[in-house]
Formats: C-alpha cells, structure tokens, sequence
C-alpha cells in the first residue's frame, strides 16, 4: 500500500472518532462533547481534504441547519458532520472502485 493511502487511512479513523464523540454528546445532551466532537471534525476534515466545506451542498446544508437547531452552532456542526460521513463514503467508494488507487 501507498503512503498516501495510509495516511489518508489514519485521517479517516480521527475524523470517525470525532464523529462519534460528536454523535454521543448529542445522545447525552452534554455540550462538551458536542462542541469539542463538532470542532474536531472541522479540523480533521480539513486537514484531510485541504479545504472546508468547499462543495455547495455542504455549506447550503449547514445554513439551513442553523437556521432550523438552536443553538445556531449545532447546525453547523450537523452540517459539518454529515458532510464527514458522504466525504468518508466517497473515499471508500474511491478505495473500491480504482484498485490502483491501493498500489
């Protein structure tokens, strides 16, 4: 296996850690866990895809959820969150479908 795919590997798994602190501060009312689950996704989204939000649906997804949760940060971390998940689905669709992305 590449270094890259490693790397991006070990990415990932920080950032479903985050997740589902994130996840369980919510099940939990405990805004701790919220916050801190919430930022690490930020930051571990963009330390792995070198930008923020950047496609459309993201960013519209996370407005909209302000506009919907009180307090307004829980819909951008929501927002944040759920752009983790199709972001992680991709790279593993990415992983399944290009076998030479493994070499």
């Amino acid at each position: 296996m590449s270094k890259d795919f490693k790397i991006i590997c070990f990415k990932s798994i920080f950032n479903l850690i985050a997740f589902a602190v994130f996840i369980y501060g919510n099940f939990t009312a405990n805004n701790a866990l919220i916050i801190s689950g919430g930022l690490a996704m930020l930051f571990f989204s963009f330390i792995l895809f070198r930008r923020v939000l950047n496609p459309l649906i993201a960013i519209v997804l996370g407005v909209i959820l302000t506009f919907i949760l009180t307090p307004w940060y829980y819909g951008m971390l929501w927002g944040v969150g759920i752009y983790s998940v199709l972001q992680i689905i991709s790279f593993l669709y990415t992983i399944t479908s290009k076998p030479e992305f493994l070499k």
